[in-house]
């Protein structure tokens, strides 16, 4: 097969993302959703014992899917899994491929020793290759068809929108970037002060960054829709660089000494950077996973939106509490943009 061009891939990904998000939501909202990454018509057939079959979450449909082994995998689940859709027992262990899969075992690798291990994959699953497998098992049992039925369509497209956001987010949790434990001093106005100042010294130095970060970023990631294979080389370098650098700031922060009534700040401001490092870090794998990056440039906008909330909170807290803060030209601008709130 040969390989899809990385900017049909963006454009098929982001065409899809939106497209499943839809569906998805008008499918939650109507209580349907069956399980994730299960299959996709939400069926595990389990042979002949019942006209109501449960999916491997336990839950049930009346909607049937092709199982032509019996193994408790539909036809259109084999290829996503790497077993064999004529042979129940792919890797010859004695227990169906539906059932390993079922109870977290790999269906290709003889037991005993074949328990996958939780999120093991997480950082190396391509999503994009993964939700193509769903969509041509899709397509190959009439699930995604023209002339299905709508209700069986609507389900299929919105189990594929809930597997990518599933997948988004374990990838984008931004405890995957993690951080040590907090060191307390006291809550003396000068050691609130203190904190203040060396927290701005930090802030001061990657404020400039996050200002200009949604211009650069959005440029960088549209050159993955290029076939400029030095572009595309740029834009991950770009990213890749900014994950490392977002790393370090959140060392710094994380070595400070924090007054206990600043502890809640702290973390938001922590947790703020580790979604820039995760956002950075998943955009850096666009050229390989589109639909990764496209993930990944949606939650660096969820970050960029949560900034002046955050800042607001500061202000009034320094105000609340009658410190003085730093003198300079990031708390003027702070303090301008925080104007009235």
């Amino acid at each position: 097969m040969n390989k899809i061009p990385t900017n049909i891939k963006i454009l098929l990904a982001v065409m899809f993302l939106f497209a499943g998000l839809i569906a998805t939501s008008i499918f939650l909202s109507v209580g349907n959703t069956t399980g994730l990454g299960a299959n996709i018509s939400g069926v595990l057939k389990g042979g002949e014992k019942s006209e109501r079959q449960g999916n491997l979450n336990g839950t049930e449909n009346t909607i049937p899917c092709s199982d032509i082994d019996k193994d408790g995998l539909c036809d259109n689940e084999e290829p996503l899994y790497g077993t064999d859709v004529i042979n129940p027992d792919t890797d010859g262990d004695g227990f169906l491929d539906g059932e390993e899969v079922a109870s977290g075992h790999d269906p290709t690798k003889p037991g005993p020793n074949d328990l996958v291990p939780r999120d093991s994959n997480l950082q190396s699953i391509n999503i994009t290759d993964k939700i193509s497998t769903l969509m041509a098992g899709a397509f190959y049992t009439g699930d995604l068809s023209a002339d299905t039925d709508p209700n069986i369509y609507t389900k299929a497209l919105a189990d594929i929108g809930v597997e990518i956001l599933a997948d988004g987010t374990k990838i984008l949790d931004p405890n995957n970037i993690p951080v040590a434990g907090t060191v307390f001093s006291s809550d003396s106005k000068a050691a609130q002060e203190k904190y203040l100042n060396d927290v701005g010294l930090i802030i001061q130095d990657i404020w400039g960054e996050i200002i200009n970060e949604p211009r650069l970023a959005t440029e960088k990631f549209i050159n993955f829709h290029s076939d400029n294979a030095e572009l595309i080389n740029n834009s991950t370098n770009y990213f890749n660089l900014k994950t490392n650098y977002y790393k370090k700031a959140i060392a710094k922060l994380n070595a400070l000494s924090v007054p206990p009534s600043w502890l809640d700040i702290h973390k938001q401001v922590i947790s703020n950077l580790q979604n820039l490092a995760i956002s950075h870090q998943t955009l850096g794998q666009t050229a390989e996973d589109p639909l990764r990056g496209v993930l990944g440039m949606n939650n660096l906008i969820s970050v960029y939106q949560n900034v002046q909330p955050l800042l607001v909170t500061v202000i009034q807290k320094i105000k609340k509490n009658n410190l003085t803060p730093p003198n300079g030209e990031l708390w003027s601008l702070i303090s301008s943009l925080t104007d009235g709130f």
